[in-house]
């Protein structure tokens, strides 16, 4: 008999090889066990009703067929994409239809070698630990109750539904599309050959804004490729800016719910300061206030601008999951990560490449001058931080709780980022983060979806960042064993 295959939800969803473990038999069983968890936790004010979508990845489509088949087999009526569409649209789609939940066939920026469901509950974000442990318990404890796709359309238990102009409608409304539509500036667009597609060219359909594909759609597409909007992954955007003159480049990941951005110049700005960028605009052109949230590997420029203009500021684990928990519950104006992932005021409490991407384009129109002199100003005015991350690859699952050991250890205190810059707090929040009196950091943590060490640091400097980073990998060779 063969060995069952240890399914687990890691930081937003369960993620697994293609023909490894994500397999139609597993997918059937994870959805299961989801149908069964919603049977027993049913938000009593809406139908038995919910959503599945899917991104670009090869049989995206049937994998979400599977997932459509199952809960019509649990007595659920499900609302079924007819084309990819961003996880954000999907949870859109849950907020707006009232529905019980849905999922997402989405490995997000993993490698095309990779698929994966998000479960996104009524409330139409990520799916909180206990929830998805309640989940893994569930599976393989019971039949798979499944009704065949063609007879379920057949008895309307599925039906298909097109979320595009509802979705977009949305992105247009929140924006200040009168503002928008007049700017005239010449925008690279690289959807990194996932669900964000031409998403772009239709939402500002109707303005003056010139949308330049940085790269045509291909199929089939290469199993190796990694949709994951960082500098090293947006050579084509990079090249598209400088070859069209264009103000400014986006890029958006696999499911669409994380943004990139590429400077006129065609240089990459990080996460962190398309961060800072985002949250600068809301407090200074658009005048909100409200608590901000971001994780413990986010930037110093948010303790500066939250310092500033006098708003509350909580760090989290890293995970979206801990950002939308408070988004669910408090008056939260921003929530951001280092990754990318960008949620917003007033919108369900999940991220969104395209919205992101949008408000970068406002903000260039509100203020009426370049992504460089805005960038410009606000290292100016809250300090100019460099931030570098690297991978170490291992050949199992790490426990935190071994970092967080050698956090508290000698070792860890009598690091130095640089001569006389010693240890000033050490952080045990999610991994291992050594803060430093200059006001840099190292932070160490495993993935929560891939087989990783997450290697991060920030400092004022190439060369202390460079310090940074080899001392981490260091350390993370010596924890791992290498």
């Amino acid at each position: 008999m063969m060995d069952r295959p240890a399914i687990q939800f890691g930081t937003d969803g369960w993620r697994a090889l293609v023909a490894e473990e994500f397999t139609l038999p597993n997918v059937r069983v994870v959805t299961q066990a989801v149908a069964e968890y919603l049977h027993a936790h049913p938000d009593r004010g809406r139908p038995r009703s919910v959503i599945v979508g899917y991104d670009t990845r090869p049989l995206g489509d049937r994998f979400a067929q599977a997932v459509a088949e199952v809960f019509a087999g649990n007595g659920f009526h499900v609302f079924l994409t007819k084309t990819p569409m961003p996880t954000p649209a999907i949870s859109f789609a849950i907020r707006d239809l009232r529905l019980q939940g849905g999922i997402v066939v989405t490995a997000s920026h993993n490698p095309f070698t990779y698929n994966g469901l998000k479960f996104k509950p009524s409330y139409a974000g990520p799916a909180e630990p206990e929830m998805t442990r309640w989940i893994e318990a569930r599976l393989f404890h019971g039949p798979i109750r499944r009704i065949p796709l063609s007879e379920a359309l057949a008895e309307k238990k599925v039906k298909w539904v097109d979320l595009e102009s509802r979705y977009l409608k949305f992105l247009r409304q929140y924006v200040k599309w009168s503002v928008l539509r007049q700017a005239r500036f010449r925008v690279a667009y690289d959807s990194m050959l996932g669900a964000g597609q031409d998403l772009l060219q239709r939402v500002t359909a109707g303005s003056r804004l010139k949308i330049i594909p940085a790269r045509e759609q291909v199929w089939p597409i290469r199993s190796a490729h990694r949709p994951e909007p960082v500098g090293e992954h947006l050579k084509e955007l990079a090249a598209a800016v400088r070859r069209e003159r264009c103000d400014v480049g986006l890029a958006t990941d696999g499911d669409a719910d994380r943004l990139g951005l590429v400077g006129p110049d065609g240089c990459f700005v990080s996460a962190q300061e398309t961060m800072g960028l985002l949250l600068w605009h809301l407090l200074e052109d658009r005048g909100w206030r409200g608590m901000v949230v971001s994780t413990v590997s986010s930037t110093n420029l948010l303790d500066r601008m939250t310092d500033h203009y006098r708003v509350p500021f909580k760090r989290t684990p890293v995970g979206f999951k801990h950002i939308a928990r408070f988004m669910r519950t408090e008056k939260v104006l921003f929530g951001g990560e280092e990754s990318g992932g960008f949620g917003f005021k007033g919108c369900v409490p999940e991220r969104d490449g395209l919205l992101a991407g949008l408000l970068i384009l406002e903000m260039l129109a509100m203020r009426r001058t370049s992504l460089t002199t805005i960038l410009r100003q606000m290292r100016s005015r809250f300090g100019h931080w460099l931030f570098e991350r690297a991978d170490l690859t291992l050949d199992r699952p790490m426990r935190a709780e071994r970092l967080q050991e050698w956090a508290r250890s000698d070792s860890a205190k009598a690091l130095q980022a640089g001569r006389g810059n010693g240890v000033r707090e050490v952080q045990t929040l999610d991994g291992a983060k050594i803060c430093f009196w200059d006001g840099s950091w190292l932070l160490l943590r495993p993935s929560g979806t891939e087989p990783l060490l997450r290697i991060y640091t920030e400092a004022k400097t190439p060369a202390q960042v460079k310090l940074l980073l080899w001392t981490g990998q260091q350390v993370g060779k010596q924890a791992v064993g290498k």
